[in-house]
């Protein structure tokens, strides 16, 4: 296993999203021995809790109590996230990155633009060359993708 390669992997938009919806299950993948990682999408740039630097300086912190092996960003824009093509390429390398066998994505439902979009990009990437339907990266969406194999972390 290389040293960006995880089992489970979070991704979601904005640094603190993975902390406040799914850090305990991260929390408790690593302490079962399981190589966990997170991408966030963004640099929570335009946040209401905090500058880029702040929320940066807070995410470390967040991967270090957690014991997250991985933690990388997309550098996409806050606030004006996109399913699109670019943001698609960018999100399946990271995701080829890390080789997860588990992605966590964001409830796809909710009020945050930022948060659904994050969803459908993860959903996207992932079934499009990411992981899920392996082979190269297709960045248009597709109908017809087959659903990845659900995996069980203990």
């Amino acid at each position: 296993m290389t040293s960006q390669q995880v089992e489970l992997l979070a991704i979601a938009a904005h640094r603190d999203d993975v902390e406040l919806t799914c850090g305990g299950t991260l929390a408790k993948a690593v302490r079962t021995g399981h190589r966990v990682g997170i991408i966030d999408l963004t640099q929570g740039e335009t946040g209401t809790r905090g500058d880029a630097t702040t929320r940066a300086a807070e995410a470390e912190r967040a991967t270090r109590a957690l014991g997250v092996h991985v933690r990388l960003n997309a550098g996409l824009r806050d606030a004006h996230l996109q399913n699109d093509e670019p943001s698609r390429a960018t999100l399946i390398e990271l995701i080829r990155t890390t080789r997860p066998r588990v992605v966590i994505l964001p409830f796809p439902v909710g009020r945050h633009p930022d948060h659904r979009i994050a969803s459908e990009l993860g959903r996207d990437a992932w079934g499009g060359g990411g992981g899920g339907g392996g082979g190269a990266p297709r960045t248009g969406r597709s109908k017809s993708s087959t659903p990845s194999p659900t995996a069980k972390i203990r």
